[in-house]
């Protein structure tokens, strides 16, 4: 049996593949209810930050999931014209 995401609810993972300091520090989805009823999932980025007054915080991005470029292995991404990253 699967995971199968409920309404209205996220999740987030911490991005154990970082290179550098600009990809997240969390990474996830969330699974929302739109208005109409239909359901809706949306990609998390986040990342740690901290406030001028020294509040530690987490702060990121909401992009809806099909936003997201496919990871398609086609002959240019074979000759290294898909190296960037989707994110």
């Amino acid at each position: 049996m699967s995971y199968q995401p409920k309404p209205n609810t996220w999740t987030l993972f911490q991005n154990t593949r970082k290179t550098n300091d600009t990809q997240p520090d969390y990474t996830g989805s969330a699974f929302l209810e739109m208005p109409d009823g239909t359901p809706k999932e949306f990609r998390l980025s986040a990342w740690k930050r901290v406030s001028k007054s020294d509040v530690k915080f987490i702060g990121g991005f909401i992009k809806p999931k099909e936003d997201q470029a496919p990871k398609l292995l086609d002959e240019s991404a074979a000759a290294g014209a898909g190296d960037q990253d989707p994110w």
